[in-house]
């Protein structure tokens, strides 16, 4: 029997195995348990285009909170550096080689489908049929959903991509083909930076509800914030505090990034139906402060705008028809008008995100954990329900007997529960708690 199993062998997973073996003692072992042919990366670090740049400098992304530089000595760049995410990607490998040479962490290929609970452990049963078990288990699964298809595209299916990470956007277009994104986020920046790194030239409409574009990284005078702002009883007030702060700041960044500390406390302390006001109303602003791009990517973005060949739309996808097998005709109706506005496009490609709605998911482990009431999905479709140690709710509201999470699913407790900082922290809280007593 393990100590603890993973389930998830990406960036979250491996890095509960990196500290779980710093503080395992004698007689402790951890497994993890995934799919991959190059372990430790995980979706967002996957990727081989030099283009992608983390949306983070370099001197917040170690994977050690206790050794900062850790990234920056093994990368050999400076803390203010925006690495490419491959070059990111190829540090998670170096910290899991160095973790399996501990000897408390093993990995084993394959497919968990389905939980069951014992007396004093969990039995983790696999695709290929063979079953183990474990005292603990951690949820690592990231974003384990395709994006939700953002309007009926069945009769524009060979045209439609739905998979914005797949390696092929470029694949059958020509380098003048004008092409349609669905979303206008950071999804959108990696895929306009694909396309055009694999020779494509043509015009590239992108929509969204807002239109907007996330905001560029700029160096700036740190303003900690050393208490609890007593405005943020509200999205509302606390919309107002950051406007004010903001105009009194030397820059912006400084007041958006203050709030990170307290971010998870401040959207505790709102009902669900401030959180559901704050979604709808402040969500797209807050997005595009807080999630920023790497200036090098902004540049190159304002220079693509400026030209007129990427065009940012505010507004929805009103129709699609296939004209023929190479081309679609759409509609955009533009927000807050009656205008709408035709386009023929070569390639639909959605980049509105990884769905989040764990009420209806397909994953085979993940629908048998909510099918059986050891997974609550949340009132607000953002991931699934978990307390404050990262252990995951039943469908009554009590924890699950050892069974715990990390990452984007934690969001509907955390809200900021997809960056490397905040998730590297649930990693040390989560790897304390299970190496204490772990002995198998």
């Amino acid at each position: 029997m393990f100590s603890v199993a993973v389930i998830g062998a990406g960036a979250s997973g491996s890095l509960v195995a990196a500290h779980f073996s710093r503080y395992a003692a004698e007689g402790a072992r951890l497994v993890l348990v995934g799919v991959s042919a190059r372990p430790a990366r995980g979706l967002a670090y996957e990727t081989s285009d030099r283009v992608h740049l983390l949306n983070v400098p370099a001197g917040n992304m170690s994977a050690f909170p206790d050794d900062r530089e850790h990234f920056c000595r093994w990368a050999g760049i400076d803390a203010g550096a925006f690495a490419p995410r491959s070059l990111y990607g190829d540090y998670l490998a170096s910290v899991w080689a160095d973790t399996l040479q501990s000897g408390f962490v093993t990995a084993t290929q394959g497919v968990a489908t389905r939980l069951s609970r014992g007396s004093d452990h969990w039995e983790v049963a696999m695709a290929d049929g063979a079953v183990f078990r474990a005292r603990a288990v951690v949820l690592a699964v990231g974003n384990v959903l395709e994006p939700r298809d953002p309007f009926d595209t069945s009769c524009i299916a060979p045209l439609y991509q739905r998979n914005p990470w797949s390696a092929d956007h470029a694949r059958g277009l020509s380098a003048q083909d004008p092409v349609l994104l669905v979303g206008t986020g950071l999804t959108m920046v990696d895929v306009v930076l694909s396309l055009r790194e694999n020779g494509h030239r043509g015009i590239i409409h992108a929509v969204s509800r807002h239109g907007r574009l996330s905001q560029s990284h700029r160096p700036y005078t740190a303003r900690p914030l050393t208490h609890f702002p007593a405005a943020f009883a509200s999205p509302v007030t606390a919309l107002r505090w950051i406007r004010a702060e903001s105009h009194v700041a030397d820059d912006w960044r400084s007041i958006v990034d203050s709030l990170r500390p307290h971010t998870a406390a401040i959207w505790r302390s709102w009902t669900l139906a401030q959180r559901a006001s704050f979604l709808r109303h402040a969500r797209s602003m807050w997005d595009i402060h807080r999630h920023r791009m790497a200036p090098e990517n902004a540049a190159r973005l304002d220079e693509w705008i400026g030209s007129g060949t990427l065009r940012l739309y505010a507004g929805r996808v009103q129709s699609a028809e296939l004209l023929d097998d190479t081309q679609v005709r759409l509609t955009l109706r533009h927000r807050g008008c009656d205008r709408s506005q035709t386009l023929d496009v070569a390639r639909i490609i959605n980049c509105t995100g990884p769905d989040r709605n764990f009420s209806e998911t397909k994953d085979p482990l993940l629908a048998q954990l909510r099918q059986s009431g050891w997974m609550t999905p949340d009132a607000l479709h953002l991931g699934i329900e978990t307390d404050e140690e990262g252990r995951v709710l039943r469908d009554g509201g009590q924890p699950a007997a050892d069974l715990y999470a990390i990452g984007p699913l934690r969001i509907p407790s955390l809200w900021e529960s997809i960056a490397m900082p905040e998730i590297r922290v649930q990693a040390v809280d989560l790897a304390r708690r299970l190496a204490k007593g772990a002995a198998v």
